[in-house]
């Protein structure tokens, strides 16, 4: 039995010289992209939207500090993953 391992996503945008000028275009590594456009803004709104469409991450496998672990919003974390918090303000209540 084999395992497939799960797409990360890395949503970018890029910049090239298109027709007539400069044109920026989403692009992410699982594949998806976006329309080129003649303003920046416009493929952000384009990432943006790839990202909202993600599925959601459950609670207990987002990530509690992303930047060190390498993780996006959008993506579970191995490290964090059913970790109760150390300072449970909630359980004694």
């Amino acid at each position: 039995m084999t395992t497939v391992a799960p797409v990360r996503h890395r949503p970018t945008i890029t910049r090239t010289a298109g027709d007539v000028g400069t044109v920026y275009r989403f692009v992410c590594s699982c594949g998806a992209a976006g329309e080129e456009h003649a303003a920046r803004r416009m493929a952000q709104v384009d990432l943006n939207e790839h990202v909202l469409s993600l599925p959601k991450v459950p609670a207990a496998q987002q990530c509690r500090i992303p930047r060190a672990h390498g993780r996006s919003a959008w993506e579970p974390c191995g490290l964090c993953a059913n970790q109760t918090s150390l300072f449970d303000l909630e359980a004694g209540q």
